[in-house]
C-alpha cells in the first residue's frame, strides 16, 4: 500500500504502517472534574485560574505518560 501526501515544496511516501495496541492504566485515562469557581473578588478570580493551570498541567503529565507508554 503506497500513501502519497503532496505539497507544494515537498513530498512523502509511507511505506509501512504498524498499528500497536497499548494497555493504558484507567488513572491515566480518569479527569477529576474541575468544579465551577464563584468568584467574588480579585483574589477568588486568581484562585480559580490557579486551579485551572493545574489541572491543565495534570493533563499535560496524564498524556506525556501515555506517549511513554506507547514508545516502549
Amino acid at each position: 500500500m503506497w500513501l502519497i501526501g503532496c505539497g507544494t515544496t515537498t513530498q512523502q511516501v509511507v511505506t509501512k504502517i504498524e498499528i500497536q495496541k497499548v494497555k493504558i492504566p484507567q488513572e491515566l485515562l480518569t479527569l477529576s472534574p474541575l468544579e465551577k469557581p464563584y468568584a467574588e473578588n480579585e483574589l477568588d478570580i486568581l484562585n480559580a485560574y490557579s486551579m485551572l493551570f493545574y489541572k491543565y498541567k495534570q493533563c499535560e503529565i496524564q498524556i506525556k505518560k501515555i506517549k511513554e507508554l506507547n514508545n516502549e
